[in-house]
């Protein structure tokens, strides 16, 4: 049975960042002995019947969105319309107008020119975001834009593993004072040794995973964005191939 619900997006993308997040509680529960205990058992298993992991999902996507228009609002717009304005400098204008032809040509939107943008480009860019909503619809296909739904999991992922970035160092922070202080109260009250390989080894691994929340960062969810982007172009370029297929070269055009 699949995760309760989730397709392979939500799960690769919302479930996974959010039981990350979430992992130093179950290790705390293994090290403590308490996982085996049956009203622990009976809580998690009543948790992920009544939709746990959909709920936890939730929670994670509504964090990326809201992450999300921080980012956009920090870089003045999503890759795809950055890329498409005619007002800013591109690394590669040749491509730029062949993205714009074909978002144009699919969509059936009309980008606005250079000068309509430089004049209104609140309309510009609200055009350009109205074409690649539909892009993204026609490209919904997974099995036929396979390496886009790809790019695009990665980019999910990225962007809600930063989103809950400080709940995972919070939580693992947590975890592990909980796990030390268990550790000092075991050898006062019974004056045993504390420090046993299961506490070693799990203060070890909570420790770690403070350090290893601080890898989500804004320059990886950038690059995923890009990478996410230029696969969503190439896909409009691709429609447009499919619905007017370029001619081939006559003769005459070959000899020229």
């Amino acid at each position: 049975m699949k995760v309760l619900w989730l397709d392979e997006y939500e799960r690769r993308a919302r479930l996974v960042p959010g039981m990350l997040a979430l992992l130093p509680i179950v290790l705390l529960l293994v090290v403590l002995g308490w996982r085996q205990l049956p009203v622990v058992s009976s809580l998690v298993s009543f948790l992920s019947l009544a939709g746990g992991p959909v709920l936890l999902a939730d929670i994670v996507r509504r964090l990326g969105r809201k992450e999300e228009k921080l980012l956009w609002a920090m870089w003045e717009g999503p890759p795809t319309t950055r890329w498409l304005r005619l007002r800013e400098p591109s690394d590669n204008a040749v491509r730029r107008d062949r993205w714009r032809r074909a978002v144009a040509s699919v969509s059936g939107e009309t980008l606005l020119s250079l000068r309509s943008e430089r004049s209104n480009p609140a309309k510009a860019d609200q055009t350009i975001e109205t074409a690649t909503e539909d892009i993204r619809r026609r490209t919904r296909d997974r099995a036929r834009f396979a390496l886009l739904f790809s790019e695009n999991c990665a980019y999910g992922f990225n962007r809600n593993l930063y989103a809950v970035r400080w709940v995972g160092r919070g939580v693992s922070l947590v975890c592990a004072l909980a796990l030390s202080t268990n550790v000092a109260r075991q050898e006062a009250l019974s004056g045993d040794n504390g420090l046993t390989p299961p506490n070693i080894i799990g203060l070890a691994v909570l420790l770690a995973l403070v350090g290893i929340w601080f890898w989500p960062s804004e320059a990886r969810v950038r690059d995923a964005a890009d990478r996410y982007a230029s696969e969503l172009m190439q896909a409009a370029v691709a429609l447009e191939l499919e619905a007017d297929p370029p001619q081939s070269a006559t003769a005459s055009d070959v000899s020229a």
